[in-house]
């Protein structure tokens, strides 16, 4: 039985392509996807997904993000 997974992405802003099995894959890629609530500027009950690289995430919202390392980055390494 085969399980499916995201193979490509495409930045949704400016259309710079990942694949998983090139380069960085898919880490540096953002996939954002909620349904908006009720009386919600976007719609009731809209669903909103977006695909950003990391490159247009930093330059349309970074001044609004909370930027720490991550637990992972800081494991101890060996």
């Amino acid at each position: 039985m085969s399980t499916p997974f995201v193979a490509e992405l495409i930045c949704d802003r400016c259309g710079t392509q990942a694949r998983h099995d090139e380069g960085d894959g898919l880490n540096n890629f953002l996939q954002l996807g909620f349904d908006a609530g009720w009386g919600s500027p976007l719609g009731d009950g809209t669903r909103v997904d977006i695909d950003l690289c990391h490159s247009c995430l930093k330059e349309t919202l970074g001044p609004w993000l909370r930027l720490s390392t991550s637990a992972w980055a800081l494991a101890p390494k060996g």
